[in-house]
């Protein structure tokens, strides 16, 4: 009586995964959908599934399955850009699980000019006190004197500003626009998010694998 993706199972001690259908008889017991989104996070929300203050993201994708997403890494409220949600647990793990040191990359405009000072430091690491650890060794790409292309290895608490800071600059804008395999889609706005296609989910798969 009992059916595992429509094929009958006679096995008691049969593996089923979170997202298998499974079924006795006529009566469904288990039909979760596997969901993995990328949103283009705008300024001025926050990557949270709930809050008493402010709009979160999971308010921005408006769909009564939203609430079981669980975020892939966040972005504080005055961030923007790539954020990726999904109720796949192994999927959000891969991009963010601190063995695998996956890049992060964010445009990051400042109200000083990023020096070869900066890109030097930046570049061989950087001392938190507080965490009692050195940053990964960071990618630097000048855009213009007060512009960059940052690429960073963890995602320690504001730890692009928190880098600038060291040198008395201040980050005015930050936007992320990589995430480990995965690239914020250009035609997505502001407060906009699509499904991760075929393509996106077989990089993330590609990960896992490799860290297995």
């Amino acid at each position: 009586m009992v059916r595992v993706n429509g094929v009958v199972c006679p096995e008691g001690a049969f593996q089923v995964g979170p997202f298998d259908r499974v079924e006795c008889g006529s009566e469904v017991l288990q039909a979760r959908v596997a969901r993995s989104l990328m949103l283009h996070k705008p300024l001025g929300v926050v990557s949270a599934t709930s809050d008493l203050e402010h709009r979160t993201v999971v308010d921005l994708i408006g769909e009564p399955w939203a609430t079981e997403l669980h975020l892939a890494g966040r972005l504080d409220r005055f961030t923007s850009g790539l954020l990726i949600l999904s109720n796949d647990s192994s999927l959000t793990e891969a991009l963010t699980e601190p063995g695998r040191k996956l890049g992060k990359r964010y445009r990051v405009t400042c109200d000083g000019d990023v020096t070869p000072e900066i890109v030097v430091a930046f570049e061989k690491g950087i001392w938190f006190a507080k965490e009692q650890v050195a940053t990964q060794p960071a990618q630097v790409e000048l855009l213009s004197g007060r512009q960059c292309l940052l690429t960073i290895y963890e995602g320690k608490h504001h730890q692009v500003k928190r880098m600038f800071a060291r040198f008395d600059v201040k980050v005015t804008a930050l936007h992320r626009e990589t995430m480990g395999p995965l690239s914020l889609d250009p035609a997505l706005q502001p407060g906009e998010w699509r499904m991760l296609t075929a393509d996106e989910l077989q990089l993330c798969s590609f990960h896992r694998a490799e860290k297995a």
